[in-house]
């Protein structure tokens, strides 16, 4: 897949990482996912990346500022 900026671990880790935040009633932004994946990848991600990353790991507690 041409488009997939992490591996699989790269996401699960990404997962746990904003489970950990949403624990602390820290749930992250899109923009701060994008932050996120973009230095975890060494490449930007885009909106439609943090969408469909969303989507795929079911993770419904963001907030939305």
């Amino acid at each position: 897949i041409a488009q997939q900026k992490l591996t699989p671990h790269q996401e699960d880790e990404l997962v746990k990482y904003i489970e950990e935040l949403t624990a602390r009633r820290l749930p992250p932004t899109r923009e701060m996912i994008a932050n996120f994946a973009s230095s975890i990848a060494t490449e930007p991600v885009s909106k439609s990346w943090v969408t469909r990353f969303i989507n795929n790991h079911s993770i419904h507690l963001i907030s939305q500022y």
